[in-house]
């Protein structure tokens, strides 16, 4: 999100909320009750049981079809970023919008690129329309989230996922997810800060506007969801570098990368 406050999640803990929506869809409201006792709810919504059941195929063909042993500087990753009303997925806040690009190879893709606005079901913060621009009038008559998450999903495929400070967003993706069918995202996910801080230790600042001198970057598109996944992307490829210059090069060996290291560097490769 377009924020420079990180959204600070117990990253073994993030995913379990939203595993906790599996198996049984008839504990999902009372959970999604609990967990939303504090936030603006939406309304709830009622969707075409054809795009709920399209949507959960897809999530099981991308799962069938991940490779797990693909060489990381020869895969295929989608980077991305989202934009929210805020900074509390568990507490009423939602998606407004999702922007991603591809790299191949350690190139930025100039297309394809998704991009989508999302109609919330809430009002827009004051503070959310000041740092996105995105306000309740530009939102009223876009799509709910659920069949955007489908559309994205369709352009990821099974690649690989990445973005800066990705328990944030999959917080709010696996959220609605969950509520929707009982499922999560399955790709396998790098997260750009925790690889930055595990690489760059001492840096303490691990925000894009911090970074972005150091690895030469520009921070053109800022706080737009396809700009920040392109700044995003820029910052992976130079950190993709790195890891292959330290002989890191598939899913495995980066999720074991600092397994025996300073825990509280966490891990870059989110299951």
């Amino acid at each position: 999100m377009g924020n420079d406050k990180y959204f600070e999640p117990d990253y073994q803990k993030l995913n379990k909320q939203a595993k906790r929506l599996n198996g049984n869809q008839g504990h999902t409201g009372e959970l999604i009750e609990r967990l939303f006792t504090r936030g603006k709810k939406r309304e709830p919504l009622t969707y075409d049981p054809k795009l709920l059941n399209d949507l959960s195929a897809l999530i099981t063909t991308i799962k069938e079809n991940i490779d797990w042993d693909q060489e990381l500087p020869d895969a295929s990753y989608i980077v991305f970023d989202t934009e929210t009303t805020g900074l509390h997925p568990f507490k009423g806040d939602e998606i407004i919008s999702i922007g991603a690009v591809v790299v191949e190879k350690g190139k930025i893709l100039s297309k394809p690129r998704f991009y989508e606005m999302v109609n919330p079901g809430r009002p827009v913060s004051p503070q959310s329309e000041e740092i996105t621009g995105l306000n309740n009038k530009m939102l009223n008559n876009k799509p709910d989230l659920v069949p955007v998450l489908f559309r994205f999903l369709q352009f990821t495929g099974s690649r690989i996922l990445v973005a800066h400070n990705a328990p944030f967003d999959l917080a709010f993706i696996n959220n609605r997810l969950g509520e929707a069918i009982g499922r999560r995202i399955v790709n396998p996910v790098i997260d750009t800060v925790l690889l930055t801080s595990a690489l760059y230790y001492a840096l303490g600042d691990y925000s894009l506007e911090s970074l972005a001198p150091r690895f030469n970057i520009s921070l053109e598109g800022r706080h737009n969801a396809l700009g920040d996944a392109i700044i995003a992307a820029s910052l992976f490829t130079s950190l993709l570098t790195e890891l292959n210059s330290m002989g890191i090069r598939t899913l495995p060996e980066l999720s074991h990368l600092f397994s025996e290291a300073d825990p509280a560097k966490g891990y870059p490769l989110i299951f």
